[in-house]
């Protein structure tokens, strides 16, 4: 017999269900022989990207401000069915698809509140919770499996049956955000002990919850059996742990909304919107990238950083054209300077630099109307371009920041593209550096990185920088690991420094 305690964060426990889930017998058996629907909610999201490689846009939830909703929409799946290993966003047609639903197909649904009875309950905004909560009842007069993924973070005391009977969207005269009404969902309760269980034949008891510095939230758990049962449940904690777990779901829509916005006009009593209460003022970062919009890549491992009142709004340049066309307007030849971005499918693009620059402007000027400064989301060398808000341009904090850092004037850089060999060794030349330069694209297989790491092991320099936007913290985390030295990441370095320009 073995016993062993553990403590899970947040986004730990919801990684731990949605792994759980995607093992769950049923899933597995709906997938080969019927349909799969997953309903948008961070968790079920998490779940969605393990299954079809999409996050769900995400409508709903619940902020420090209150209950909220996502600032703008876009054509991400709020809820998406998958048969026969295809997807499909089915927001428009939830009615009927529903209506199609059979006892071999199987819905996945979070919650807001569970409680100790086996109750289920998630939170409407909209009027009759929007098409989801319309077409609940196919769900169980068709003898559709439905799934419930929710932490034990939402667990509330009390009867969820008789709370339900005295709240309501309708007749409250106040609400930190929209007021809400509760909907009763029914199915299996997958939480952190369900999940568990489904690993390894265990006893799983909760022992306390909540705690400081990050750990708000979190579940204490006791887990008990023989050793090689504990063993397996334990080697899954310890995997999730040393993992980089995130908020899940579709980037955009996790912004949220702010009074007033578009969301306003279907929510009810939202002080904010009645201005009872003052909204928090925001500061509005544009960020402009030379590919495409919006960069999911990216933007994550911007957000982790930056102050909470800073919301961000995208455009790239190459928004308005297809693969085809940038390829025809934008293609360069060995001779010139080149820049390396993606299209919004992921795609790596290399792009004439003095074509980027003709559009760079208009970005410029379209955007500013929006926001209160603004990021060029690129790492290359450009002019000055007119402006009437701060413009965030990287390539000179960078090289000032590395050159004050460096006294023996040498560092290493992996840029993207060996096109770019020569114009990185000629611009860091300007403020007096050398390069050991290695190429590996941030937008192709990430071994490469790795592989090229390794070479910086036995070199003489002390820093490398990844001298491009869409390096990642995870790259930065390959890149250190495996070449032992201490590594620049130009996104997060730039995030910090717009922390420190938006401060009141």
């Amino acid at each position: 017999m073995k016993k062993v305690q553990i403590t899970l964060l947040v986004e730990e426990s919801k990684e731990l269900i949605a792994r759980a889930v995607v093992n769950h017998k049923d899933v597995k058996k709906s997938l080969i022989g019927g349909k799969v629907v997953l309903k948008g909610g961070t968790t079920v999201s998490r779940i969605s990207e393990k299954i079809a490689d999409k996050p769900l846009r995400i409508c709903g939830r619940i902020t420090k401000r209150g209950t909220v909703a996502n600032l703008t929409n876009n054509e991400y799946a709020h809820t998406l069915l998958i048969e026969n290993n295809k997807t499909k966003n089915i927001d428009n047609i939830v009615d009927e698809e529903f209506s199609k639903l059979n006892g071999r197909d199987l819905v996945i649904i979070g919650a807001n509140a569970i409680d100790y009875f086996g109750n289920a309950a998630i939170m409407a905004g909209s009027p009759g919770g929007g098409s989801i909560g319309k077409n609940m009842s196919f769900l169980y007069t068709e003898d559709v499996r439905v799934i419930i993924p929710v932490g034990l973070e939402k667990f509330i005391p009390g009867d969820i049956t008789e709370i339900i009977k005295n709240s309501s969207r309708k007749g409250k005269d106040f609400s930190y955000g929209m007021a809400v009404g509760l909907i009763p969902v029914f199915g299996e309760i997958i939480t952190e002990i369900e999940a568990i269980k489904i690993f390894s034949n265990v006893a799983c008891q909760v022992i306390g919850a909540g705690g400081l510095d990050g750990a708000n939230g979190s579940v204490t758990l006791e887990i008990w059996g023989e050793d090689q049962e504990v063993s397996k449940i334990l080697e899954v904690v310890k995997d999730i742990k040393s993992s980089e777990v995130k908020v899940s779901g579709e980037l955009t829509s996790l912004e949220e909304c702010e009074a007033i916005c578009e969301s306003c006009k279907r929510h009810l009593a939202c002080a904010y919107k009645l201005k009872k209460v003052e909204d928090e003022k925001k500061t509005k970062l544009g960020i402009i990238t030379i590919g495409q919009s919006p960069r999911i890549d990216l933007t994550q491992d911007i957000r982790e950083i930056l102050n909470k009142n800073i919301t961000v709004i995208e455009l790239g340049v190459l928004d308005k054209y297809t693969y085809e066309e940038v390829i025809e307007r934008f293609s360069s030849n060995d001779k010139e300077d080149i820049l390396v971005s993606r299209m919004r499918d992921g795609k790596q693009i290399v792009l004439r630099e003095e074509k980027v620059i003709n559009e760079l402007q208009n970005c410029i000027d379209e955007i500013e109307k929006k926001v209160d400064m603004v990021l060029l989301l690129c790492t290359g060398k450009f002019p000055k371009f007119n402006h009437k808000k701060p413009l965030i341009i990287p390539q000179n904090l960078l090289h000032s920041i590395v050159s004050k850092l460096e006294s023996n004037n040498k560092i290493g850089a992996i840029i993207p593209d060996i096109g770019q060999i020569e114009q990185n060794k000629r611009w860091w030349s300007t403020v007096n550096m050398n390069l050991e330069i290695e190429v590996a694209s941030p937008y192709k297989e990430i071994e490469n990185i790795q592989k090229v790491a390794t070479r910086f092991k036995d070199k003489p320099i002390n820093y490398i920088v990844l001298d491009c936007m869409g390096y990642s913290v995870e790259m930065k985390k390959l890149v250190s690991k495996e070449s032992g030295k201490k590594v620049i990441l130009p996104r997060t370095l730039i995030a910090r420094v717009i922390n420190e320009l938006s401060q009141q």
